[in-house]
């Protein structure tokens, strides 16, 4: 099945960043210059055909995404790690590598069963955030988290229990991984039990947790920012 990313912005930062691009279509009439060599004009309505959302006459057909595998990690001894717990929905995960990319944090890791992977949707909502980003997908969460711990990684888990400590209160340590969890059950016990650090942030609403991409950010800016 042929994947597809679409809209203006997304598909020139991809064309930009040299991302996998077999085949461009574009929208007949539109006054653009680009540099690429299979282009294919249509008019509105086959494009509309191609994709049932705001194309904005670009449409760019996409290889798979090339994952990285954890080896990755070491040779490039990044100072942040974001490991993803699980996340189910694209837009969350889409909105997580674009945060990942605001802060500099290239390395996420990603379970291989029972977890969103990198879709068109995915890409999409990322906004050009993809760029530069190394995806890694593993078998076990678990077995990385105690290989980072080989390499010096200090885990933290972001949770709601007694042991958790606020977030404007922690100096991270680096190298740092940070755990964020599953929409709807948060990081796994398993992986919270084998954790440095569990950090929450404090709130003073009456909804009861953030959305995990808006979380993300919060903690992301956190670990990165000069104190």
């Amino acid at each position: 099945m042929k994947k597809y990313i679409y809209g203006k912005n997304s598909v020139l930062d991809a064309l930009k960043n040299n991302f996998p691009i077999n085949k461009l279509y574009l929208q007949k009439g539109l006054n653009i210059k680009i540099n690429f060599n299979n282009i294919v004009f249509l008019p509105l309505n086959e494009l509309n055909k191609m994709i049932h959302g705001n194309h904005q006459g670009y449409i760019a057909e996409i290889e798979d995404y090339k994952y990285y595998d954890f080896g990755t990690i070491i040779k490039d001894k990044p100072e942040i790690v974001l490991i993803l717990d699980h996340i189910q929905d694209p837009q969350n995960f889409g909105a997580i590598i674009r945060s990942a990319n605001v802060f500099n944090v290239k390395h996420i890791i990603i379970p291989k069963n029972r977890a969103c992977e990198v879709t068109p949707t995915v890409l999409k909502t990322s906004s050009g955030g993809f760029n530069n980003i190394k995806i890694i997908k593993v078998g076990s969460l678990f077995e990385s988290i105690n290989e980072l711990k080989k390499h010096d990684f200090w885990i933290y888990a972001t949770v709601l229990n007694n042991n958790a400590i606020s977030l404007d209160k922690i100096s991270f340590n680096k190298p740092t991984c940070i755990i964020m969890g599953n929409e709807e059950s948060g990081v796994s016990n398993t992986l919270i039990k084998h954790a440095d650090q569990a950090i929450y942030i404090k709130q003073s609403g009456i909804v009861q947790s953030l959305n995990v991409s808006a979380a993300t950010a919060i903690v992301l800016y956190e670990a990165t920012k000069t104190n």
